[in-house]
């Protein structure tokens, strides 16, 4: 068989024409872009309301602002034209300043309205915030700056760092997995702003389903929760599982083995877990609390959603019982398509709703506090910037994130030019290092043109830390409402 030859002289024409219009570090300046524009004011919108112990006094925070880069000189005047150049130069960070517009309430009277600075934000070169932003090569010289210097990175007291994109287990999504002895798991990490929930069905050998999450009772039955969440009786239990022999044998096995015969009694069986010793009122009250609060709540948080959450389940169950029937695969985890990278953006957004909660926190302690003495009760005396700014600068400084992660932020190596691209392309895995988890080291069939099968470290970090392919792009989250009311108007329909 004679052997084909293949003209690589043109090879890099696509890349060349690709990054023509792009930058090789567009998509972290579009994931920071995305939590300035939309997801900061998201967080603002979560804690909006804020009530202090003393029940007089309540804190409306409305629309938060977030400036270009300044800095504060000795003498305490504030000066515009901060470029990154200075920052590395004078040992300073790049940061701009965040106002948040803030009302306080005394007796449902307003006492005070003002748009008062609440911290610094450290601002991505290159990102819409930046100075540099939009600016000709020639004006980028003009500052300081080098005009093939790509960005997407941040400079904090005087170091330039990166933040390494984290790979994580796709949120809202159902997995199933086969452990020894014959139990079949389905399993969904549930994610509404800073909480994660994992929410997990098992079947046993003998068929009979029970359910785990947060806060809830040990070996909880399945069936006892889709009553506690209002499926009243049998008939409506059945109808929420598929009509196939081996799922209904199952439900039936379950069904004869529930002794709960209403709501109230499942909802005091959880009462019974999470409120010992309490009235019969007050358990029933905090079960139902539990159960909005912690049990899935990418779906809702609130009382209408609680059929919702059922058929969910019901959902959940069916495929575990599938998967030990033979008739459902079960799902693998190093498949990318369960996969999701965190991108600058999104790592940002977890610094900062982590910080956030510290500021409030402080904004109640100083209201309690003023009023305990007496004082005079205004937005200027309770407000305390350092809440968030130390936060947010120490782990950036250091690495160290939320949810115990180290080495998320790093130096920026700018040894020749292709160093600092292979720092943005880094993709690092949550794994422990220090155990040998096979699997999840070797290349997998889903990583082709994604990751580089080859650009990885020795010793430990090997197969943990990878990179990004040069034409792999990681795309925003998006709004799914925009694509629900699409599929709606072209006909899909739920079976």
């Amino acid at each position: 068989m004679k052997g084909t030859t293949v003209d690589l002289s043109n090879t890099w024409a696509l890349v060349q024409s690709y990054y023509n219009n792009r930058s090789i570090a567009q998509m972290e300046t579009e994931s920071f872009n995305q939590f300035v524009d939309e997801k900061l004011p998201e967080i603002i919108s979560e804690n909006k309301s804020i009530a202090p112990k003393i029940e007089e006094v309540k804190v409306e925070l409305e629309a938060i602002e977030v400036q270009r880069p300044r800095i504060i000189e000795a003498d305490g005047s504030p000066r515009n034209d901060f470029y990154p150049m200075e920052a590395r130069i004078r040992n300073r960070t790049y940061s701009a300043p965040l106002f948040l517009t803030m009302r306080m309430l005394r007796r449902d009277v307003e006492q005070d309205l003002k748009k008062t600075y609440i911290g610094e934000l450290p601002i991505m070169l290159k990102s819409n915030r930046c100075w540099l932003a939009g600016k000709t090569p020639e004006e980028v010289i003009a500052m300081g700056e080098d005009p093939l210097d790509f960005g997407g990175y941040f400079i904090v007291n005087g170091s330039e760092k990166v933040l390494i994109t984290q790979e994580v287990l796709a949120s809202d999504r159902v997995i199933l997995s086969e452990k020894t002895g014959d139990k079949v798991t389905a399993e969904v990490i549930s994610t509404r702003g800073a909480f994660k929930g994992r929410v997990r069905i098992m079947r046993n050998k003998d068929g009979i389903l029970s359910v785990t999450f947060p806060a809830s009772p040990r070996k909880l039955r399945l069936f006892v929760l889709l009553k506690a969440l209002g499926l009243k009786n049998d008939e409506e239990i059945t109808k929420a599982f598929a009509n196939t022999k081996e799922v209904q044998n199952d439900v039936l096995l379950n069904l004869e083995n529930m002794e709960i015969k209403d709501e109230e009694e499942a909802l005091d069986r959880i009462g019974k877990y999470v409120a010992p010793g309490q009235v019969i009122d007050y358990r029933l009250r905090r079960a139902q609390e539990v159960i909005d609060a912690f049990l899935l709540p990418h779906i809702g948080q609130g009382k209408d959603q609680r059929l919702a959450k059922a058929y969910y389940l019901a959902m959940m169950a069916e495929r575990a019982v599938e998967r030990a029937h033979g008739l459902r695969g079960e799902d693998d985890k190093d498949h990318y398509a369960n996969k999701r990278l965190e991108l600058s953006g999104k790592l940002m957004e977890h610094l900062f709703r982590y910080s956030f909660k510290y500021f409030v926190k402080d904004l109640t302690f100083q209201i309690d506090r003023t009023i305990t003495r007496r004082r005079k009760l205004n937005i200027s005396t309770v407000v305390r910037p350092g809440a968030i700014s130390e936060r947010i600068r120490f782990a950036m400084s250091t690495g160290n994130w939320i949810g115990r992660s180290s080495g998320v932020s790093k130096f920026m190596d700018r040894v020749n030019y292709l160093a600092p691209l292979t720092d943005l392309r880094k993709v690092k895995s949550p794994l422990n290092k220090n155990r040998e988890l096979y699997e999840a080291r070797d290349v997998h069939g889903t990583h082709w043109g994604r990751l580089d099968p080859i650009e990885t470290p020795d010793g430990p970090q090997c197969g943990l830390v990878r990179n990004l392919s040069l034409l792999a792009e990681v795309t925003t989250e998006k709004d799914p409402v925009g694509i629900e009311k699409l599929l709606h108007e072209m006909g899909v329909k739920l079976k």
